[in-house]
Formats: structure tokens, sequence, C-alpha cells
């Protein structure tokens, strides 16, 4: 019961960090706790071997877009100002209280564990939010990533076979890969 508590407050905590942040570390910081509160809820229902394959895959991805936004043209990030702060935090709480009403009734569908179906929604509501409120093709991508994250803990809770678990690995790692080739980077490939 500590530990479910724990898992819902650290996956809303970790999307509240990378609304509120500004700095594109920090928002790689929160997927990245998003994909270790995803290993832990797996682990609840797997072994370690192909829960860990989740994490790997994940922080894999991360790396990659890491690596574009590092080496590319560091320009100063926008401020932003207080009000789209507030806007975006008071659209996922409304999200997330939505989340909280509609769930017991969604548990009646899918005969998973209530910490589970929770901790899902609330991620890939975090997602749509994150792509809905944003312009960025780097934010898009990370909002991409964060609803993948939180359908995983859904299906993973549903069904545990090794080759869907490699193809899921398989499709972040590439949408990693595409988003590294489509996003704008002024040094690479840049001839003077």
């Amino acid at each position: 019961m500590f530990l479910n508590n724990l898992l819902i407050f650290s996956a809303l905590g970790a999307i509240v960090w990378m609304f509120v942040s500004s700095d594109w570390r920090m928002r790689l910081a929160g997927l990245a706790s998003l994909y270790l509160v995803e290993l832990i809820v797996i682990l609840q229902i797997w072994p370690i071997a192909l829960a860990s394959v989740k994490l790997i895959s994940g922080w894999m991805g991360i790396a990659l877009l890491g690596t574009v936004k590092l080496n590319a043209d560091d320009l100063p990030a926008a401020e932003r100002i207080p009000s789209e702060t507030i806007f975006k935090l008071l659209m996922a709480f409304l999200v997330w209280m939505v989340i909280a009403t509609v769930a017991p009734s969604i548990n009646e569908w899918i005969p998973i564990s209530y910490t589970n179906l929770y901790i899902g929604l609330a991620i890939m509501g975090g997602g749509i939010l994150f792509i809905g409120l944003s312009n960025d093709p780097f934010e898009i991508v990370l909002g991409l990533l964060m609803f993948l994250v939180g359908f995983d803990v859904i299906y993973s809770s549903l069904e545990g076979s090794a080759l869907v678990t490699g193809i899921f690995a398989l499709i972040i790692i590439l949408i990693c890969l595409i988003s590294v080739y489509f996003l704008p980077s002024n040094s690479l490939g840049e001839v003077e």
C-alpha cells in the first residue's frame, strides 16, 4: 500500500517537474524518472530481466535526445511567464481529477491493479497535455514518449509477452532516432 502510494506520487511529481521546468535537461531527467517508476510498477508483475528492457530502451532513447540537444546550438530557453506554468499545472490537476473519478469504472473493463491503471492513465494524460500545449518539436517528442510510458504501464499489466516487449522497445528507440533526425540542430552537418 505504501509502495503503491509512493509510486503514484512519484509519477505525478515527475510529470509536474516536466511541466514546471524550462530546461531541457530537467525535462529529460523527469522522463527518466518516469521510466524508473514504470520499471518499479512492472517489476511487481514481471521478472526483472523482462522489465529492465523497458528501462534500458527508454534511457537509450533519452540518451539519444540528450545527445542531439547537447550538440545543438544552445539557444537560451525562452522565459516563461508565470501564468503559463500555472495554466499547465491547473490543466494537469484537472486531468488527474477526471482520471481519478473515471478510473474505477475503467478498472471494471480492464482487470488490472488500480495503482497500475491510475499511474498509466495519469502519465498518458500528462503526455497528451504535453503534446497539446506545446509547439516545440522537442517537447512534442517528450509528450509522445510520456504517452507511450503510460500506455506501456497499462498494457504490460495485461500482456507479458517477450516479443511485444522487444517490439515496443524497438518502437521507442526508433521514435527517438527519427526525432533526432528531424529535430533542428545547427551543428550537425553544417559547413561554413
